[in-house]
């Protein structure tokens, strides 16, 4: 009998027995469905967070000022002066050596100030003094306009980036904002006039959310000027940085950037006896998350898998029965010059069948679990602009070594739990068989 003969008698068997195949299949439809729903999910889950992550400040470098190791020298012989902290020279020449790469979050000045609109009302706002890397540390986006540069700080520009908010209460009648001169007065009554250069989408999540009920007029958003021009105006302006956060563009590799970062301070600093600057790498930290997600997917994966082996004793339990059904047709069969090896072949394909026509469902059940639960995701997430643009849209993400192993698994399944009913069948004596009543 030839192979595509077996196969088509395992579907006449199963179709005869249309019920009872599909109770034997239901332990691996469940098994399946499961494995695929959670490693689909898993795989889904992990992209989001990662990019959540990334928008967050996942492609960055925290630098800070480190004791370099010193024979002859104890904790009390360190001490840092002004010219060991990292200085606005040095960002220049990062920026300078490494063009639109890297960019540096860095803030000074948290302060109350006033503005008044054209309908002469008192508009509170924050005033920061930052570089141009800060809006990334928050993830904020710039709807309009661009960001403070590090021109606009070596050369004290009265630049500045506002709100979206900030646009609509300081312009009733929806002025173009970009290009437009505001009055500051800050906390000691001063007033300054800055330009407004850039807009930024304001973020509840990411920076203060306002009680319910707050009329959008007293919202109290950032104004960010360049770090600069907040720093003069200190009675006691800082000389440097001891810690910054480094942005690098995603169009470069990690680790390209890293080298990058880390040889540029090294040739910083190689006169510096004392400090150095140490670079942390929060890709680190995101590939913690990143193997964190995958232990627990493949955890509860082998867990729902467990349900698979009450499905292969299932499917042998029916294979039995149906050895059990057929004993006479073996009985004939082997009369007729049948060998063991084809009536094994024939009950071992036929439990196969079973088994991979089951995987195929559980497959398919598994994947529209996984789309369901992406629609809720997405309609939840929707219903919070702030969740939306950290989260973006959440796009389910099939794994197709998930789908290739399920498949693979349901076949061996179906060969270890078929193999001892196929056995048993191959082994009848045919005159037994043929008194079998």
């Amino acid at each position: 009998m030839s192979f595509f003969e077996n196969i088509r008698m395992a579907f006449s068997s199963i179709a005869a027995n249309k019920m009872r195949a599909l109770l034997t299949m239901l332990g691996i439809i469940i098994g399946i469905s499961a494995v695929i729903t959670i490693t689909t999910l898993g795989s889904t889950l992990r992209t989001t967070i990662l990019r959540a992550l990334s928008s967050m400040g996942g492609n960055s470098f925290l630098a800070y000022i480190n004791e370099k190791e010193v024979e002859g020298l104890d904790d009390d012989d360190y001490y840092l002066t002004s010219e060991d902290m990292i200085t606005l020279n040095m960002l220049r020449e990062l920026e300078e050596q490494y063009p639109g790469e890297f960019k540096v979050a860095a803030s000074t000045g948290s302060s109350s100030a006033t503005v008044v609109n054209s309908e002469k009302q008192y508009i509170n706002v924050q005033i920061q003094g930052v570089l141009n890397g800060y809006l990334d540390s928050f993830g904020l986006k710039l709807k309009a306009g661009r960001n403070i540069t590090m021109a606009d700080n070596e050369q004290n520009k009265h630049s500045a980036i506002v709100s979206d908010i900030f646009v609509r209460q300081y312009f009733r009648n929806g002025e173009e904002p970009i290009g437009q001169n505001i009055e500051v007065s800050f906390e000691n009554g001063n007033p300054f006039e800055f330009t407004i250069v850039g807009v930024y989408k304001y973020s509840e999540l990411k920076l203060n959310s306002f009680p319910a009920g707050t009329k959008e007029i007293d919202k109290v958003t950032p104004i960010y000027l360049p770090y600069n021009v907040i720093n003069d105006m200190k009675a006691m302006p800082e000389e440097g940085f001891y810690n910054l956060q480094i942005f690098y563009d995603l169009s470069v590799e990690n680790s390209v950037a890293y080298t990058q970062i880390c040889d540029f301070f090294d040739e910083q600093y190689k006169e510096n006896r004392m400090w150095n600057v140490y670079i942390y790498n929060i890709q680190d930290e995101v590939e913690i998350y990143d193997m964190i997600i995958n232990i627990l997917t493949i955890i509860f994966s082998v867990i729902a898998a467990i349900s698979l082996i009450v499905g292969g004793v299932g499917v042998m339990n029916i294979m039995l029965v149906s050895v059990t059904e057929r004993t006479r047709e073996i009985g004939i069969r082997k009369a007729l010059g049948a060998k063991r090896s084809t009536i094994k072949l024939q009950f071992l394909i036929e439990a196969i069948i079973i088994c991979l026509i089951g995987g195929v469902i559980g497959i398919l059940i598994g994947l529209l679990n996984s789309e369901l639960v992406g629609v809720i995701a997405n309609n939840i997430v929707s219903s919070n602009p702030d969740y939306s643009d950290l989260l973006g849209n959440i796009s389910i993400s099939p794994s197709v070594g998930a789908i290739v192993i399920s498949i693979i698994f349901s076949t061996l399944t179906g060969v270890f739990f078929g193999l001892y009913p196929a056995g048993k069948a191959a082994k009848m004596d045919p005159i037994d068989a043929l008194r079998y009543d």
